[in-house]
């Protein structure tokens, strides 16, 4: 049986990354991964085929470079590499360790991003002891590039608006900002028991699409592709993937590449947020819109017509009912004659 399929557009080889010379020097423009840990979790094939991961640690040491040495290999010099990484409970440090075995391949680590799975009650994360420590919550995602001269990203596209609208045309022309290194994607529902056979933790798809997003990518390598993840961000996008993995399940894979359907998570800002309530309970106790007016609560100022954007914005994100703030607009725009516009350009223009 052959080790080589197309997936839609998608490239799959179920075998090795140890040696991919299929694929050309200097011709991918970012990679995508997480590798397996070494921690005795154990992977399945179609066939029944077996693999415990938990080789002893120079066996799986020199595993690793070999792939990450064909990393370095492929990747363009203006290419950028992010690999997810977490320490478990009992592996502390592991992470780092990584890291480390990726840089003696010739990589320059240019920074780190936190990858928070779970946010105050929402998400998933790890229990690790019950009173013994504290639940894990977060993974690492390291950042290294082949030539740190050449590389290129663009840190807006995956942007968000700012809290505080004046600071459009002071800092950016448009209502947009880069979101830092500390990224809040939590495992969609898709994880469950039929995604998971076979293998033992995929990530979101969220988390390769903000990568190939801030990187202009047309070109994407996973060397350990698990269920297809990053394939499927790559079929979404539009984008030319290769992936390679050695105990494949070959219908979730054919299913997550074809089949997932994906859309970005609307961005609420917590100060957002907080206006958002703030706003809504000093309005809770008139019923209608006319004796909002009648009562002169609404004052039709600058400041306010801006917060009555974002509290539209933050409602029609959350699917709540915006009918009252739709009415505020509409007064607005017949009885007012003020142009309170900024110059602004939607988030989801940035992550189409």
């Amino acid at each position: 049986m052959s080790d080589f399929e197309k997936v839609g557009d998608q490239i799959v080889y179920y075998r090795s990354s140890a040696n991919m010379n299929e694929v050309m020097n200097d011709t991918i423009d970012v990679i995508v991964t997480s590798p397996p840990y070494n921690r005795n979790k154990t992977y399945s094939d179609d066939k029944g085929n077996t693999y415990n991961d938990q080789q002893p640690y120079n066996e799986y040491e020199v595993m690793l470079s070999h792939v990450w040495a064909e990393c370095f290999r492929v990747l363009a010099p203006t290419g950028m590499f992010f690999l997810n990484v977490g320490d478990s409970a009992n592996n502390q440090g592991y992470s780092e360790k990584m890291v480390q075995l990726v840089q003696k391949s010739g990589f320059f680590r240019l920074q780190t991003i936190i990858w928070i799975k779970s946010f105050l009650g929402r998400g998933h994360y790890t229990p690790t002891g019950r009173d013994r420590r504290l639940n894990n919550i977060f993974e690492y995602i390291y950042v290294l590039v082949k030539d740190r001269s050449k590389y290129r990203m663009n840190p807006r596209a995956i942007g968000i608006p700012y809290a505080d609208k004046s600071n459009i045309g002071r800092y950016a022309e448009f209502d947009l900002r880069d979101a830092g290194n500390t990224w809040f994607i939590p495992y969609s529902r898709t994880t469950g028991p039929k995604l998971k056979k076979g293998h033992e933790a995929p990530f979101p798809i969220e988390l390769p699409y903000r990568c190939m997003k801030l990187t202009g990518a047309s070109t994407v390598l996973d060397p350990f592709m698990g269920t297809g993840s990053t394939l499927a961000a790559a079929r979404i996008m539009g984008i030319k993937g290769i992936g390679y993995e050695k105990y494949p399940r070959k219908e979730v894979i054919r299913e997550r590449i074809m089949e997932h359907t994906f859309n970005p998570q609307p961005v609420n800002l917590l100060p957002h947020l907080e206006q958002t309530i703030s706003k809504l309970a000093s309005l809770s106790k008139f019923m209608t819109f006319e004796e909002l007016v009648r009562h002169k609560i609404f004052k039709f100022s600058k400041k306010e017509h801006n917060e009555i954007q974002i509290i539209l914005s933050v409602l029609e994100n959350k699917k709540e009912d915006t009918t009252l703030f739709k009415e505020y607009m509409k007064y607005f725009r017949t009885h007012y004659n003020r142009d309170f516009s900024s110059r602004k350009i939607p988030l989801t223009e940035f992550l189409k």
